[in-house]
């Protein structure tokens, strides 16, 4: 498979471009299609407002912008259609057309583009553009009625808008395998799908088609050996799991169930942040179904078990020991609260009935457990079950992605820690520094407060490397680290700054009160005594030099004139402190 420069257009077939944008950390990636066609040239599902700033540059690489004719509009979601007004604003309404079905204009119409509309079904299915031909297949109800799939007869090319979509954690242009990449799309058909017979219709229309590439709007692009197996394989997925109630004669009650699932299911495929923070409105939902109180869910991570509680504003990492948890869902068959108290040890703290089951992942792999808390006073029905029986697939969903989430935030943060701080000695580096110095001078002229730098460096520090070797000298950067850690003030900030020079950043800090505060640190250094490391016994010194910000100071000044005091520290024989 060919390495893509995925900052630049990519040329599918010849003409056939796509422009889209990798949306960092995102499984519900977007793409945007470009068919060149001279001033007929057309735009498929041009995507969002967070796409289009890049996808305008990339058709600009191609064509000019006002070379775009026709907008294919799939779908009316903000993710096909956020960015019109704007691409309007820029090439204007006149001679050109949003092309799409009837039941979508319904909806689209009401943004008030000031565009004229190409409606599909009463122009024969088809779009002559110049030379270039264009044919729409019908598959409604396969995400909304009018859905529809736009199929280039000439260069073999099916956009598929939703259909062979795919949610997929980390980003691929093409598919890889087509058994990998099922996988990925059962979770996204399973829930927009609403039944066999519309998914089946939808592929009976389609494998018709002579097609070389499906270029779907979500997930990856489909090559031509993998076709025939989604095909398959689609049209036997277990879809419209929302519809499989077993009981409950409460017609307008089952219908609320089904629009509940719906909509949390789409909340689970749009949302790129964590769904912990959606809890609320997640909980909102819910009780308009269930008379729920508390949701609770446990699930393992790489560092332990995490408790997800919607009673809590954090998830929460428990004492319970990975080992006893996995042994736990193997044998978990009871619904009592007291068992959730016992084996989590936690104090719920409200007499509290329980709904559990056991959370599985797409390979049906037990990731974690989740209790759904109600009053111990409600009298669940048949149908209360039923509901919370068919929501027990959403809730897996949506812990398997909390838990990729949970892990993903561990990783950032280590990522960031590694990113801002010094390796050898866990001080902020100078990276960082470059961003809170400019910072804190801005609101120190803004606020009027004092603001000071010091900087100091480590005497005949090149002597203790020619002596002792380099890592003992690592070791003495170290430890004079340590120091400065232990004995600045809370609202000081230390930086290592390069080499064996570092810098303490004081907010709210004449220089005369800098120099009080290093006059401290210097007495401690010095009644602290030799480091000892093994038989060594190393003394070693520091100089400083404090320089207080003034009005026309700017970063580097400011950090030049506290230099250019250490120097004269250094100068007038080391081991002191000046001030300029």
């Amino acid at each position: 498979m060919r390495n893509y420069d995925l900052a630049e257009p990519i040329e599918l077939k010849p003409g056939v471009w796509w422009v889209g944008y990798v949306i960092p950390n995102d499984p519900f990636q977007c793409h945007v299609y470009l068919i060149e066609n001279g001033k007929d040239s057309i735009l498929i599902d041009p995507g969002s407002k967070l796409t289009w700033h890049v996808t305008r540059r990339k058709i600009e690489k191609i064509i000019p912008l006002s070379n775009i004719r026709y907008i294919v509009a799939h779908h009316q979601d903000p993710d096909i259609v956020g960015c019109v007004e704007e691409l309007l604003d820029q090439i204007g309404t006149k001679n050109r057309f949003v092309v799409t079905h009837w039941r979508t204009k319904m909806l689209l119409k009401h943004f008030a583009w000031g565009i004229e509309f190409y409606e599909v079904d009463k122009h024969e299915w088809r779009l002559k553009a110049g030379d270039l031909e264009l044919e729409f297949i019908f598959t409604p109800y396969m995400h909304f009625p009018g859905n529809i799939c736009t199929y280039y007869a000439k260069e073999k090319v099916l956009f598929s808008s939703d259909i062979f979509g795919a949610l997929t954690q980390e980003f691929a242009l093409f598919a890889k395998d087509a058994k990998s990449y099922f996988v990925q799309m059962k979770p996204f058909h399973m829930h927009y799908m609403p039944c066999k017979m519309i998914v089946r219709n939808g592929m009976k229309k389609i494998e018709k088609l002579d097609i070389d590439l499906i270029a779907p709007q979500h997930g990856s692009i489909i090559q031509k050996p993998l076709i025939a197996y989604l095909i398959e394989h689609l049209k036997s997925l277990d879809v419209g799991i929302y519809l499989e109630y077993r009981g409950g004669d409460d017609v307008v009650r089952l219908t609320r169930a089904h629009e509940v699932l719906s909509s949390l299911f789409k909340l689970v495929s749009f949302t790129t942040t964590s769904l912990f923070d959606k809890k609320e409105q997640i909980l909102k939902e819910l009780e308009t179904v269930l008379p729920l109180k508390r949701i609770l869910c446990f699930t393992f991570v790489h560092q332990g078990v995490v408790l997800l509680d919607s009673k809590k504003s954090e998830p929460v990492l428990t004492d319970i020991a990975m080992e006893e948890f996995l042994e736990y869902l193997k044998s978990s068959n009871d619904n009592t609260v007291q068992q959730v108290e016992r084996v989590f040890t936690i104090e719920l703290q409200h007499p509290y009935k329980a709904y559990h089951f056991v959370a599985k992942n797409e390979q049906d792999q037990a990731i974690g457990v989740c209790y759904l808390l109600f009053d111990q006073n409600e009298k669940l029905r048949d149908e209360d079950l039923e509901i919370l029986k068919s929501y027990e697939t959403l809730f897996s969903v949506m812990l398997v992605k909390e838990r990729e989430r949970y892990f993903f935030v561990q990783v950032q943060k280590s990522l960031l820690h590694r990113a801002i701080t010094d390796g050898l000695t866990g001080l902020f580096n100078r990276a960082l520094l470059d961003r809170e110095l400019e910072e804190e001078i801005e609101k120190a002229k803004r606020y009027g407060y004092p603001l000071s730098v010091v900087m100091l460096d480590l005497d005949h520090f090149k002597k203790v490397n020619d002596t002792y070797g380099h890592e003992i000298g690592d070791m003495v950067l170290k430890d004079f680290a340590n120091f400065l850690k232990q004995h600045i003030r809370k609202s000081d900030v230390v930086f290592r700054y390069g080499g064996e020079e570092f810098l303490i950043l004081m907010p709210f800090t004449s220089k005369e009160k800098a120099y009080e505060v290093m006059q401290r640190l210097h007495q401690l250094h010095q009644e602290r005594g030799a480091l000892k490391i093994g038989d060594l016994s190393i003394s070693y010194s520091f100089s400083a030099g404090i320089a207080q910000l003034q009005s026309d100071d700017t970063a580097k000044t400011l950090i030049e004139r506290a230099d250019k005091a250490m120097y004269r520290a250094k100068h007038l024989g080391r081991n002191r402190i000046e001030v300029i």
